[in-house]
């Protein structure tokens, strides 16, 4: 739990590491990252909105001798709200310069404009593919969205964008317009929900025409790993060294969850919901029906994601033509 951890760590090569608490999670705390630069300190990430995050925040800045007024530039790794939520706030609190990618400022607007309808959608989209939510109001809730706001970026980061001593990595995959961010001082990688030990970045299709997201988050690991990077800096969790290492394992889990999923398809599921239902959940494998409603309809998700990765690649076929959506191994597939 957080509270068991101090609230800053000092990395080395003028990195702070500040844990900024999220109040009822179960993960406890996110990491926002402080970066010593030539024309003041950027920070990556900054927790959901809540005043304990902000004080904490403070603190943290003020453990290190620093105050908001040294924050030249906040940097968003990804646009779910524990990472965020806060940007807002420290934009009216006075900091110059708000930073992410443009898909995600994209995907920002057409969640947080009317984040109800959003969620509608959503449910919709899991419902069409065999799930649908009893206590809908109780998931919203969940959701968290008083702890963000809609908050224009003053600059749009494209893959390879230089921000001081950090370059952006574009790394689509847990959101459209994911960036990790290598520093160039360091040499590490803040890998933002990206690459996570030993948590397993969720990877869902939450709406109709997403494509293929597990195949560009597949494709982001290769690139991670092959960066050189010499240690990760995630946003959950405790830094760890081997970055390669970690994106080959996740590469495997996900390659082994396709054969799980083709071996349910083969043995007669059929809708999205059928498959998530053969599967095992969590590292110590929970069966679905046993996981929270919440927590199931994540899994729904995740299962469309490998679905949609094997439809592109010819193994499995849709026909959407029927409710729920249903998949089947490819004939082709079969054969070979």
């Amino acid at each position: 739990m957080a509270a068991e951890r101090p609230l800053t760590a000092a990395l080395g090569d003028g990195i702070v590491q500040i844990r900024l608490p999220m109040t009822g999670n179960p993960m406890g705390y996110i990491n926002a990252y402080l970066l010593q630069d030539d024309d003041g300190w950027t920070l990556v990430d900054c927790g959901w909105k809540a005043a304990d995050v902000f004080a904490a925040l403070e603190a943290g800045l003020a453990e290190h001798g620093r105050a908001l007024s040294d924050v030249r530039r906040l940097l968003i790794t990804h646009v779910h709200f524990d990472h965020y939520g806060l940007a807002g706030t420290l934009r009216r609190a006075g900091v110059p310069v708000l930073a992410m990618h443009p898909r995600d400022w994209e995907m920002a607007q057409r969640h947080l404009t009317d984040p109800d309808a959003f969620d509608r959608a959503a449910d919709a989209w899991i419902a069409r593919n065999g799930f649908e939510l009893i206590d809908a109001e109780g998931f919203v809730d969940e959701l968290q969205h008083h702890r963000t706001e809609l908050t224009r970026p003053t600059e749009l980061l494209e893959d390879g964008a230089d921000v001081g001593r950090l370059r952006a990595m574009w790394t689509p995959g847990h959101t459209p317009g994911h960036l990790c961010f290598l520093d160039r001082v360091s040499g590490k990688l803040l890998t933002g929900d990206h690459v996570l030990d030993p948590v397993t970045p969720h990877v869902g299709i939450w709406h109709d025409g997403r494509g293929d997201a597990l195949g560009d988050y597949e494709r982001s690991l290769e690139r991670v790993a092959a960066c050189g990077a010499a240690g990760a800096l995630p946003a959950h969790g405790e830094p760890f060294a081997d970055v390669a290492g970690r994106a080959a394992e996740l590469l495997a889990h996900h390659r082994h969850r396709e054969r799980q999923i083709l071996y349910a398809l083969e043995r007669g599921a059929g809708s999205a919901t059928d498959v998530a239902r053969a599967l095992p959940w969590r590292r110590r494998g929970d069966p679905f029906d046993q996981l929270q409603e919440m927590h199931r309809q994540f899994a729904v998700a995740e299962t469309l994601a490998h679905l949609q990765h094997l439809e592109a690649q010819g193994i499995v076929v849709r026909d959407a033509a029927v409710t729920p959506i249903r998949y089947a191994v490819a004939e082709r597939a079969q054969r070979v």
